[in-house]
């Protein structure tokens, strides 16, 4: 089985990329999806966060992760701290569906990490693709997805490791910038090399 991480700021379309995977027998992990997923299921891990950041992430008793969202991605300290109590998480849960993806043979296992370096899970995979693409084109794809406003996506944006600096580390860069049927084509280009 191979292992892919696939990385990319926000907008870049990583995740566009990654569902090109799954014609393709492959695990695929979300690694926010299961994040908020796996968050969502453990009180023990709720409490930390509110013990951490208070009443003001709460609506009523609950977490509310629109607010938690808030709070954390107001700057880099915030964001260091929940990415602190999470990704030691979320890397427990790659590890075990790796293993759960290796029995079930499939023959790619890949991960969609906006934050892959940041969180140091580069170890768990033999190739990693970073997607990039202008900055304009990505604000425009971020703000269609229609779940943030403009300031949300910039601050965002400026709270996120650099392309220049994920570079070095990739094995394969896509630059994004034109249609889905040109990163349909650079997808088949790098599935050939991989294979």
């Amino acid at each position: 089985m191979i292992t892919i991480g696939i990385t990319g700021n926000i907008g870049s379309g990583k995740t566009t990329l990654s569902k090109l995977f799954e014609s393709k027998n492959t695990y695929l992990f979300n690694a926010d999806k299961e994040a908020k997923k796996h968050l969502k299921k453990h009180s023990v891990l709720q409490r930390k966060i509110i013990n951490v950041f208070g009443n003001m992430i709460l609506s009523g008793t609950k977490l509310d992760f629109k607010k938690l969202a808030e709070v954390a991605f107001k700057n880099q300290k915030n964001q260091k701290i929940l990415n602190g109590i999470v990704w030691p998480e979320v890397s427990l849960l790659i590890e075990s569906t790796l293993r759960d993806a290796k029995k079930n043979k499939y023959k790619y296992f890949v991960v969609d990490a906006a934050l892959l370096f940041e969180a140091n899970f580069n170890h768990f995979f033999d190739y990693i693709i970073l997607v990039t693409a202008e900055k304009k084109i990505r604000l425009e794809r971020a703000l269609k997805r229609k779940t943030m406003d403009l300031s949300q996506i910039k601050k965002r944006m400026t709270l996120q490791m650099s392309d220049n600096e994920k570079i070095e580390s990739s094995d394969f860069i896509i630059y994004n910038n034109l249609s889905k049927s040109d990163l349909t084509k650079e997808f088949e280009m790098i599935l050939k090399k991989i294979i």
